[in-house]
């Protein structure tokens, strides 16, 4: 290679409008990645589009549609452009990858959560075709030179599910996604949520995010004079396979829970920022970016005890047993009713936010693909 910087491909289907955290990640690495030492080209629609600033990467993810990753036909198209020769290699923002890959590979793994724990996603996909499901990351992971993920967590779930890759294996900490710089409600999200103060949840509907222990738990603390007119608010598209609104009626909580489904990214520093607290009880998570960045703004956090939470936020949250009711919904009262913890919490939220960043992540991304090229 010389003196030329190595010339990497990466995948960026997973980069769309309603883009999940694998986009998100993609996203926000590749951003990082144009103040680093490597040359990386986007793979795109069948197309490979050289990135030398951020924009070049909106214009590579404008058109992709939810979903294409894992599309055959942009598999092959992928391992077509592969064999053209001209990369030194192939980074897969995920574990699905093309038939044929003459180069070597990096794949981020984020979590093992369909075979550590199924019964937290008994309605996935990914469970319902577990066989195949597992045979596809033992084979991301077989072909792969370097293995990037995102917590020491997560590097342990893949160390005891998978122990002949555990020496291949890198942790790339990833950093918040929106700007910590807080911004007044906006006239559209007022008009939809009201005055009243309000609690936040940002996540997915399946089970292991907790959201069904979040309603019990608010259901309890309401009972108690001094939440006030605390509402909730539930950030998250909506999932048929789990009737959460049902869930709220039993309780008798639909007058105090708001579900706003989902919220563009541009709105989100917004809510974050006019919350009283963030709250983020899931069972399993191989990250954790919405608490950071609700820490970002300065917005207190009440956070699960669970996986990889705890590397997340450290000391600068209430962490909690979130399937314990009295202890969460203890909690619950008290970040309402308690304003110099949420003072406490908003400031070391902010120092422990800064720990975390983007280049860092890029750096150490960057440090596995000369690892994998010189193994």
């Amino acid at each position: 290679m010389g003196d030329m910087p190595v010339r990497i491909l990466f995948d960026v289907h997973a980069i769309t409008p309603t883009r999940s955290g694998i986009g998100e990640y993609s996203l926000h690495l590749l951003r990082a990645l144009c103040d680093q030492p490597v040359e990386m080209i986007l793979f795109s629609n069948g197309r490979c589009i050289p990135m030398r600033s951020a924009s070049d990467i909106e214009e590579a993810t404008r058109d992709i549609a939810d979903a294409s990753m894992y599309s055959p036909l942009h598999l092959w198209e992928l391992s077509m452009h592969l064999r053209s020769g001209g990369y030194d290699l192939l980074h897969m923002p995920d574990y699905i990858t093309p038939p044929h890959i003459p180069l070597p590979l990096v794949c981020t793994i984020y979590d093992l959560i369909p075979l550590m724990r199924p019964e937290y996603i008994r309605r996935s996909l990914k469970v319902r075709l577990l066989p195949l499901y597992r045979m596809l990351v033992r084979r991301a992971l077989r072909r792969s030179v370097r293995i990037i993920t995102i917590s020491e967590h997560s590097r342990n779930d893949i160390r005891r599910m998978f122990p002949k890759y555990a020496s291949r294996i890198d942790v790339t900490p990833l950093a918040a996604t929106i700007e910590a710089k807080r911004t007044p409600l906006t006239d559209e999200l007022r008009g939809r949520i009201g005055a009243r103060p309000y609690l936040l949840y940002v996540g997915r509907h399946d089970p292991y995010k907790g959201l069904g222990l979040l309603l019990e738990a608010f259901a309890r603390a309401r009972e108690d004079a001094g939440f006030g007119d605390t509402r909730l608010l539930i950030v998250g598209k909506q999932d048929a396979r789990y009737p959460y609104l049902d869930t709220v009626e039993a309780l008798g909580v639909h007058d105090d829970v708001v579900f706003l489904g989902y919220v563009d990214s541009a709105s989100m520093p917004s809510l974050y920022s006019n919350a009283l607290a963030f709250v983020f009880p899931s069972l399993y998570e191989g990250f954790g970016l919405p608490p950071l960045d609700a820490m970002g703004l300065g917005v207190p956090v009440i956070c699960s005890d669970r996986a990889s939470l705890p590397e997340v936020v450290g000391d600068a949250a209430v962490r909690i047993d979130p399937e314990n009711t009295d202890e969460f919904s203890a909690a619950l009262l008290r970040i309402v009713t308690d304003t110099a913890l949420r003072n406490r919490l908003s400031e070391q939220g902010i120092e422990r936010h800064a720990r975390f960043s983007w280049n860092v992540t890029a750096s150490l991304t960057v440090k596995t693909y000369m690892h994998a090229l010189h193994d």
